[in-house]
């Protein structure tokens, strides 16, 4: 019924923000990325069964372009994607539930 979803700056890190949106409803807002993680749950019965996550560059910190590792946790699964933006673009990830 949730999944947690935790942000990291992956590699160096740079000073890089990012905002995270659920089909297009911000829910976490010019969040610095770190080496340790910040962590949104996303509580999902009431979501359809297909939802995206769109990773948004507040930034590009001091190494363009902003980099992070994503960790989405589902129970006992977990999922990791490694995302970059940059000013022009930014990272979506489609998440579909299986039956």
């Amino acid at each position: 019924d949730s999944l947690t979803i935790a942000l990291y700056d992956n590699g160096i890190v740079d000073g890089d923000t990012v905002s995270l949106f659920l089909n297009g409803v911000n829910i976490l807002s010019k969040q610095k990325l770190k080496e340790s993680a910040t962590k949104k749950t996303i509580y999902t019965t009431a979501l359809p069964d297909s939802i995206e996550l769109v990773l948004f560059a507040e930034n590009l910190g001091s190494i363009p372009p902003n980099t992070s590792y994503m960790v989405a946790t589902d129970g006992d699964k977990k999922y990791e994607a490694f995302l970059a933006s940059t000013e022009n673009s930014s990272a979506l990830i489609r998440l579909v539930k299986k039956e």
